[in-house]
């Protein structure tokens, strides 16, 4: 009776369950990366990348093969069932959202969506909707269901274990991949390097070290090392302005995805109208970033987003907010998201007092919105005898695109926006026009603001700045939405600039966020060169070859008057540098334009470090 009872138990071991979750996790893996292998225009790329995927499936439900295993041995048969089904269900819809993530925004997984997940205001963000939440939790259940039935049928028919073999293969896949990639880098072909990013969270190999040591070397190549490491020395020198120095009002009006095609007389009549009477725009601007992290870093300090990291560790302030607070300015701050999210609270706003910052993300982004706007417009008329510091972050334009009915001018547009069922490419023009409507209802609550300066007479002695966090693309390059790619898109913004000291008219020249802070303490008077703590230039000195940076999570790109070259930081990301014309065409030949970009990337990496200690 022991011995039957111990046969049972060994044939009742999950084993084959594995194998067939490994081939769950190859279709979905499939589905990631379908743009290589359907159709292949590499074909060993695709090959690559079918091998690459067999191996990481199995690597994926290692851990819960393992630990289902040993309690399989040392508790029970049906212990060890219950948590193979719970393990590999929590691993599919794993694969599952990250096959989601990557189809709207291209990148996996990553410390940016971890980060999204763990700091407080991160999720709200997304403004999902219970459309969302109530299709997510339905797929969850239908794949613990999946995984519960699958395991039923194995139990109770659980034949000779043939399947054994395919372990063997699974070993060859894991093993020949690591090969080809770490030839493929050796020998720069870089379409199995490229297959390599479609697989979530595939790790490299290189052989170089190796190659060296038996007598091969390898074709010469350039390295670039980007670093965000080590103590901050910022500024180089403290600001000086004399005693007398000019303090106007200082007003930010910035707005959640707002990429700079939608400023026209048609989508923002209001702030169209404004810019012709009072302002100066900008219309070649590009944010400091394709995300509002970045974009709003580098609006208010000047440096590339690289910085951020440092900065927030030690909530260093910006050079511009601790003048404007050591002359006194009364702070008013204002969002219709969250302080905490991205984390202003311990970067731009790190010395503000708590008191003069005010969160609104309650109900839809275009109530918040007008709440905050009826705020703002109190703080500003509170007080006459001391110049104010106000900042309003506007969140109509975020996704899920708000707005009421009265501010529709695109009618046909997607009446409901669900991430988990949406098809990007079916339903992108409706979604496009929700976009739309809600830059008309933020333009609406631009033109309250507006209209209350010029008519309280403000616009004398305040100091206007307009613009977006970043841009927002449309599958225009096969993304959706931001902090995926650099594309124009993603990080060309409008940039509206009025009040005392600056002209009127349009500049064409190429401009960047990291040239507003410069721009704004050189009207305040403040004797310092911009190089003491930017490393952008005051906006009317642009030219037209200069280069721009912006910067994502773990990349920042040099965006030059002909190409584009996105560079990765030491975390990884972008993988290897992406080489594009300026308008985000493909160029012919990617190693005769990093030749020709050499010296101007040899400027950037001294951007990226010259405020660090060493």
């Amino acid at each position: 009776m022991r011995i039957m009872v111990q046969n049972v138990s060994r044939a009742a071991f999950p084993g084959a369950f594995f194998v067939f979750n490994v081939s769950l996790l190859l279709a979905v893996g499939a589905y990631i990366g379908r743009d290589t292998l359907l159709p292949p225009e590499h074909p060993g790329a695709a090959v690559f990348l079918v091998v690459a995927l067999a191996g990481y499936a199995a690597l994926y439900l290692l851990p819960a093969w393992l630990l289902s295993a040993a309690c399989h041995r040392w508790l029970s048969p049906a212990v060890a069932r219950g948590l193979a089904v719970a393990l590999a269900s929590a691993t599919l819809l794993l694969l599952l959202v990250d096959s989601q993530i990557h189809t709207l925004y291209g990148f996996h997984i990553n410390g940016f969506v971890w980060n999204l997940l763990v700091t407080p205001g991160g999720i709200d963000s997304m403004g999902g909707g219970d459309g969302t939440l109530i299709t997510v939790a339905a797929v969850a259940l239908m794949v613990v269901a999946l995984e519960a039935g699958l395991m039923a049928l194995i139990v109770r028919r659980p034949g000779r274990r043939r399947w054994r073999w395919l372990v063997a293969a699974l070993l060859l896949c894991m093993v020949g991949e690591r090969l080809a990639y770490g030839l493929s880098d050796l020998s720069g072909y870089r379409p199995v390097l490229n297959a390599a990013r479609a697989v979530p969270f595939y790790q490299p190999a290189t052989f170089e070290g190796l190659a060296r040591d038996l007598g091969y070397a390898p074709p010469p190549r350039e390295q670039w090392s980007l670093s965000a490491d080590g103590p901050l020395n910022y500024p180089l020198h403290p600001l000086r302005a004399p005693a007398g120095a000019p303090s106007p009002n200082v007003l930010f009006l910035v707005s959640e995805s707002l990429r700079a095609d939608m400023l026209t007389p048609e989508i923002m009549p209001n702030l169209w109208r404004f810019a012709q009477r009072h302002g100066r725009r900008y219309s070649d601007h590009m944010s400091g970033g394709n995300g509002t992290r970045m974009g709003i870093f580098s609006l208010f300090y000047g440096l590339p987003g690289n910085y951020w990291f440092p900065f927030r560790e030690s909530r260093r302030p910006p050079v511009l907010v601790s003048e404007l607070l050591r002359r006194g300015y009364r702070p008013g701050l204002f969002t219709s998201a969250r302080f905490s999210y991205p984390e202003f609270d311990q970067t731009v706003f790190a010395t503000v007092p708590s008191s003069a910052m005010v969160s609104d993300d309650e109900g839809p982004g275009w109530r918040r919105d007008r709440r905050n706007v009826d705020r703002l417009l109190d703080f500003i008329g509170a007080d006459r005898e001391r110049p104010f510091f106000g900042f309003m972050f506007f969140e109509s334009p975020h996704a899920r695109y708000y707005f009421p009915e009265e501010s529709v001018i695109r009618p046909d547009y997607l009446r409901e926006l669900n991430y988990a069922t949406m098809d990007v490419h079916q339903d992108m023009p409706g979604i496009f026009n929700r976009y739309i409507n809600s830059v008309h209802h933020l333009d609406q609550q631009l033109g309250r603001v507006l209209d209350r300066l010029e008519r309280d007479g403000r616009l004398d002695d305040t100091l206007v700045v307009i613009t977006g966090d970043h841009g927002e693309e449309f599958m225009e390059h096969g993304r959706w939405g931001h902090n995926s790619e650099f594309h124009d898109e993603q990080v060309r913004v409008p940039l509206v600039l009025a009040g005392p000291g600056v002209p009127g008219g349009v500049v064409t020249a190429p401009t960047s966020h990291l040239d507003v802070a410069p721009t704004l303490l050189g009207l305040l008077g403040v004797g310092n060169p911009p190089v003491d703590y930017a490393v952008g230039q005051p906006l009317d000195r642009a030219t037209a070859e200069r280069y721009r940076l912006a910067a994502s999570w773990d990349a920042v790109a040099y965006l030059g008057p002909r190409y584009k070259v996105a560079m990765p930081m030491n975390a990884g990301g972008l993988g290897e540098m992406a080489v594009v014309g300026a308008g985000d065409e493909p160029v012919a030949d990617r190693d005769q334009v990093m030749l020709r970009v050499r010296d101007r990337l040899v400027a950037v990496l001294r951007d990226m470090s010259r405020f660090y200690r060493h």
